[in-house]
């Protein structure tokens, strides 16, 4: 009777809020009881007979749970705040999906790059891109890279707090900006200004692997894109082969090829690097040497575990010297083994014989080869000094032998290994390294997070001291890792498996401890509970989120601090990964709440009742409040057409902005859509589709020549589809559209080719010619257009080949040279090549 009584209670309490709707029981139809709340549908529908009890029924459940965007239109929620609000200093983690590697990169100098063809909305810079992807939880929290659809920067006008959670991982970002905490068993956005000290902040527990991997590095490839000029000159292709000369012979190459090959060369065996990279057939076997220096290297290098491993020793002891000549590493006198396998390293894989020196105190190992120099510091990219060192962006693809490989090596390194059993309990144990680069200690935690491994960050500042040596050394800062499970520790290779014994468990295998079932442990308080007893719990009374939350691969970490702190830029910025609202930020990674695709205009009026300082509400608002967010999901996207222009306006926007559009352009394009949209004319057609034809006939409308090829490129749907929906449309709607003139395209191709005024004057003066002549009816005018240009250069003494321009207009170079012949011969141009 007591619960009875107390359910009553509630919700009479909940009827005053406002928080509280009868729903239907049976169905009028049938009488069945089996009723299903269709949620895409907003319909309650009964299971047996089909009949529609009830439409446009709101969703009582919270806003977060519409991780995806296609739900969150369907559903009209809002999704959580949207305001563009990390910190420039602060590393993500991407991939570029051109190279396939995995870079960590500063969030402002990421998106600052993009920022050369920004739209602004209000405060707001935004840009569309394509090719990286970054690291998001999906509604089933399972962890992988997703495309990035935009990035974007504001003024920061609020103020910026850092957090810092267990094990040191910390971010800074603004008060209004969302994290991902758990609630009710379950992830959901909330902003930082709510959080205090104590609460759960979700993170990765591991950090996936992209790509397959490389099984080998093109050196020629890498060394041919070194930007040092009088360095690239110096470096020569050897042992390349008759077939090759033979080649080079038969053909004459640009960028200042002579016209014959140099007897030196070939009695050389051997050509510049910069002629043998634009050749074809150089034979597996050839080597990259340096002018005047005996050492090579493959055109290939296999990537292997001791490659891996002798990396790892140069990113934690390694240095090269401001002039290249040598590859320098350093040991104390007490790391013998270490300082022999380095040595071993070397003559395996480069076949090279180093110098040892005893100092004072230390040893050092010395390689005179300027090529292994810039092999590291500027190929790999591993840095010349201790402030510069970074883990090679291909190391992050590689398979997790090689991944521990690296990671021995720099251990071995800069870093140590602590082991103290204790009987009857778990081994002490500690994995450290120590780094004064914070960049390179985070790259650490990233590829241990890529094991699955979760280490502590470390930070402190070291004393002015003087060595045993009598080395005295300034103050300075130390960061570095700290690994200290030993189940992690064994996995790595560093300390033999130990048995498992009553212990408390590492923070990776703790969630949260969902209190309703607190009688399970016998009213004792606990903040978190182990997965496994989560699991349990979970099974024994059926509860599915529980279990989903107790089996993601997620790890959730405590604030211990929470602080202003000043910006490291003028502005703050911000990632969108549509579907999934989530990215990787922060040192040592953090879960970090995106915007979705509109902008970051959309907000949302929070799940908790708390004003802005974190204090409760009082019924009265609370109920008000309750009417607030109920009529926010009403009439933020109210039908299916709506909902169809949100996305449809936003995808031509994202075309627009990738192809370099004017506004004029885009407003045309929307209006086109408008009215295929009145008429009825989308259905049985996709919204992609639809857009990038409307995109493609407010061009032609507006004479800002794209050819169809050009759409298709950028957008998610082919050639054949958008042309045959182009015609479609301007059928039905009755668009009069003129044929392209190649006159339009002569601005834009000449410009790509960096010509002046007075050649695209001529082209212009061609191309009317040949239009009076009727030249230019039934063909191409891109072929057409870039065969004038290529007169025209040729004329005005601004040489370009017919591959330049055939590149820039997107035409083949059969087609250039039968056009530009077909213009000399019938306009009586005399053209000397």
């Amino acid at each position: 009777m007591e619960d009875v009584k107390k359910a009553k209670e509630i919700k009479k309490e909940r009827e005053g809020l406002g928080e509280y709707e009868e729903t239907k029981t049976e169905c009028p139809e049938c009488g069945s009881t089996q009723l299903v709340h269709d949620y895409e549908r907003a319909e309650l529908v009964c299971d047996e007979c089909g009949l529609v009890i009830e439409e446009d029924f709101i969703d009582m459940g919270p806003e977060w749970r519409a991780f995806d965007h296609d739900q969150r239109m369907k559903r009209s929620r809002v999704g959580a705040p949207m305001t563009y609000s990390v910190d420039y200093d602060e590393p993500i983690v991407i991939e570029n999906e051109k190279s396939g590697e995995v870079e960590i990169v500063k969030i402002g100098e990421f998106v600052d790059k993009h920022m050369i063809a920004s739209e602004i909305d209000g405060e707001v810079e935004f840009v569309p891109i394509e090719g990286y992807n970054a690291v998001a939880f999906d509604e089933d929290y399972k962890v992988s890279f997703k495309p990035i659809q935009y990035v974007a920067r504001h003024k920061l006008h609020e103020d910026l707090y850092e957090l810092v959670l267990e094990g040191k991982r910390k971010v800074r970002v603004t008060g209004a900006h969302s994290v991902f905490t758990v609630h009710d068993n379950e992830v959901v956005p909330t902003t930082v200004a709510q959080l205090r000290e104590g609460d759960f902040v979700v993170a990765p527990n591991y950090i996936p692997t992209a790509g397959s991997g490389k099984s080998a590095i093109d050196l020629l490839d890498e060394f041919s894109k070194l930007s040092d000029e009088d360095l690239y000159g110096r470096l020569y292709v050897r042992n390349i082969g008759d077939e090759v000369f033979a080649q080079l012979d038969a053909i004459q190459l640009n960028g200042g090829t002579p016209k014959r090959v140099p007897k030196d060369w070939k009695r050389r065996n051997s050509l510049p690097l910069r002629i043998a990279s634009m050749l074809d057939g150089i034979p597996s076997d050839a080597r990259i040497g340096i002018r005047s220096s005996p050492n090579e290297l493959p055109i290939k290098l296999e990537i292997t575990g001791e490659l891996c491993k002798l990396l790892g020793y140069y990113a934690s002891e390694g240095s090269v010297k401001g002039t290249y000549h040598n590859v320098n590493f350093s040991f104390s006198k007490d790391e013998r083994g270490y300082i022999e396998e380095v040595q071993r390293l070397l003559r395996n894989i480069f076949g090279l014989n180093p110098s040892v020196y005893q100092k004072e105190s230390a040893v050092q190992i010395e390689v005179p080869s300027k090529l292994l120099a810039i092999l590291f510091a500027d190929v790999f990219k591993l840095g010349m000094n201790a402030h510069e060192k970074r883990v090679p962006k291909f190391i992050y693809s590689l398979s997790n032998d090689m991944k521990l490989a690296f990671l021995q090596g720099y251990v071995n390194g800069d870093g140590s290994v602590y082991l103290k059993n204790e009987n009857g309990s778990r081994p002490v144990v500690q994995v450290s390294t120590v780094s004064v680069n914070k960049d390179l200690s985070n790259d650490i935690l990233m590829l241990y997070l890529q094991l699955g491994i979760h280490a502590n960050y470390n930070e402190q500042e070291i004393p002015r001291h003087i060595l045993p040596s009598g080395q005295e050394l300034d103050q300075s800062h130390s960061t570095g890792t700290r690994i200290t499970n030993p189940d992690s520790a064994a996995e790595l290779g560093f300390i033999e498996r130990v048995d498992k014994r009553r212990r408390k468990g590492a923070l990776e295998d703790l969630i949260p401890a969902p209190q309703e079932y607190k009688h399970v442990w016998k009213h004792r308080e606990r903040k978190r509970i182990n997965r496994d007893l989560a699991i349990s719990i979970a099974e024994d009374f059926n509860d599915e989120k529980l279990l989903k939350l107790a089996t993601a691969p997620l790890v959730f970490l405590r604030i211990t601090s929470k602080k202003n702190v000043k910006a490291s830029s003028e502005y703050a910025y911000d990632l969108s990964v549509p579907n999934y609202e989530n990215f990787v930020g922060g040192l040592g990674g953090i879960f970090l709440h995106n915007t979705i695709h509109d902008k970051g205009l959309s907000t949302m009026i929070d799940w908790r009742n708390r004003d802005s300082y974190g204090k409760s509400l009082s019924s009265r608002s609370r109920a008000q409040l309750y009417r607030l967010r109920k009529w926010q999901r009403r009439i933020r996207v109210s039908n299916a057409t709506e909902r169809n222009l949100a996305f449809a306006l936003s995808e031509l926007d994202r075309l627009a902005s990738t192809l370099g559009l004017s506004r004029d352009v885009r407003e045309a394009a929307a209006v086109v859509y408008r009215k295929a949209v009145d008429q009825n004319l989308i259905r049985g057609r996709s919204i992609e589709g639809v857009a990038a034809a409307a995109l493609y006939a407010a061009c032609r409308q507006c004479s800002v020549p794209r050819t169809l090829d050009e759409i298709s490129e950028f957008s998610r749907v082919g050639r054949k589809e958008i042309g045959r929906t182009y015609r479609f449309v301007s059928r039905e709607l009755g668009l009069k559209l003129i044929p392209t003139s190649p006159i339009d395209y002569v601005p834009r191709f000449a410009s790509g080719l960096n010509l002046k005024g007075d050649v695209q004057s001529k082209a212009v003066e061609i191309l009317r010619q040949a239009g009076e002549k009727e030249l230019t009816s039934g063909r191409g005018p891109t072929g057409v257009a870039a065969a004038a240009i290529y007169i025209a250069s040729i004329l005005c003494g601004e040489r370009r080949t017919q591959r330049e321009v055939a590149d820039v207009a997107g035409v083949t170079e059969v087609t250039i040279r039968n056009r530009y012949k077909e213009l000399a011969e019938e306009l009586d141009i005399d053209i000397i090549l």
